[in-house]
């Protein structure tokens, strides 16, 4: 081993034993809700400048770390930023007519970072605004069809994972095309790299679909791996249409088989708002929202919002604090050079990590995902006793 493999070695032996002694995983609350597009109603009561306080009122009840929204129009747009004022949105309207609608993600400014975001367009040219156009004899999507997301980073634990927000088409070729891509250009994108992925919205698909059935075999259905005893109802979509007794998730899950549950569609309502999360992530607790808007028999929107507390991996991830180089007595001189401490990590970011350099090195940073000393220029002694 050379004397700068062994200081280095040391320092990365080091960098490990502190994050050690952080928890390797970290708790968000994560959501989805579709708020039914700004448009006129048969019943006024359910238009929206009737329903908006009372959907804001929920969303602020629930309290979510991060939610993705589905069928966010312009105004609707402006609106939800107002009134949420504590959360970053992010997300482009999907274009198409005078109105469009957004898929956006919003997130909790103070409790994380944004790392990096995009939307790309669910067809065979995801970098163009407005294509609906798959080919290979697949139809095209009614309507331009989108995924939001974010790169986000916790401000406290330094995990990092990777939310997004879609709301697939109302035709089944489509929407299977749609769901591959997300999985393909997103899931499978920081999952190679151990960073943790939620995916949200509305699938427009019961979970014995075949889009649901592909993101099922790629991810988890949160509702069906929860810890705890799903809660709420086991419809999603509720169409404005009261209901005195719901069906609930726990009974759904009991009584039914899935091709039960597909089968029986009249009896327990559509489920198709769905949270997915990688393997590896736990979820605590799932709940369905069923709530009605205060003393009415009415709803916020024509779709619950579906809410999940999970406890993801903080693989590929520092802890908070500080990384400490230790030099071993076996050196003698330290020439200038650039070396690279920590080789293969792919780290995503750095911003969490506060170095404590020796008074040999001129300065320590990421690149390309590694971290990087530089040794201050010659002419240099170090000399250890």
């Amino acid at each position: 081993m050379t004397k700068a493999t062994a200081i280095f070695a040391l320092a990365t032996a080091a960098a490990l034993s502190a994050s050690a002694a952080f928890d390797a995983t970290f708790q968000v609350r994560t959501a989805s809700y579709n708020i039914r597009c700004q448009t006129t109603e048969s019943d006024s009561t359910n238009n929206w400048d009737n329903r908006k306080v009372d959907f804001i009122n929920l969303v602020k009840t629930i309290a979510p770390d991060v939610v993705g929204f589905q069928e966010v129009k312009n105004a609707q747009y402006t609106y939800l930023r107002g009134q949420l004022s504590d959360y970053t949105f992010v997300g482009e309207m999907r274009a198409g007519g005078s109105n469009p609608e957004a898929t956006p993600v919003a997130f909790r400014t103070s409790r994380f970072a944004l790392l990096d975001s995009g939307t790309f367009w669910l067809s065979a040219t995801p970098n163009v605004s407005g294509s609906t156009a798959w080919g290979n004899g697949i139809e095209d999507s009614g309507y331009p069809r989108i995924c939001s997301w974010t790169l986000l980073k916790d401000r406290t634990s330094g995990g990092v994972f990777c939310f997004a927000s879609t709301h697939l088409d109302l035709n089944a070729g489509p929407r299977l095309a749609g769901i591959r891509l997300i999985l393909s250009l997103l899931v499978a994108k920081y999952e190679a790299v151990d960073v943790p992925v939620v995916l949200v919205g509305d699938m427009n698909a019961l979970e014995t679909e075949d889009s649901m059935f592909e993101a099922s075999i790629a991810m988890q259905d949160a509702l069906l791996v929860s810890k705890t005893t799903p809660t709420g109802s086991w419809r999603t979509f509720n169409g404005f249409s009261w209901k005195d007794d719901e069906v609930s998730s726990a009974s759904a899950l009991a009584d039914y088989t899935a091709a039960q549950r597909s089968a029986n569609v009249a009896t327990l309502g559509k489920r198709i708002d769905y949270i997915f999360t990688s393997f590896g992530a736990e979820v605590e607790s799932f709940a369905t929202r069923n709530d009605a808007r205060p003393g009415k028999q009415y709803y916020p929107s024509d779709h619950y919002p579906v809410v999940a507390d999970l406890r993801l991996p903080r693989a590929n991830s520092f802890y908070t604090g500080k990384v400490r180089i230790e030099i071993g007595k076996s050196v003698e001189r330290v020439g200038h050079g650039r070396y690279v401490l920590t080789r293969g990590a792919n780290l995503p970011n750095a911003d969490n990590l506060e170095f404590v350099l020796p008074n040999w090195v001129e300065r320590a940073a990421v690149e390309d995902g590694e971290i990087v000393i530089y040794a201050k220029p010659a002419p240099f002694f170090l000399r250890i006793r």
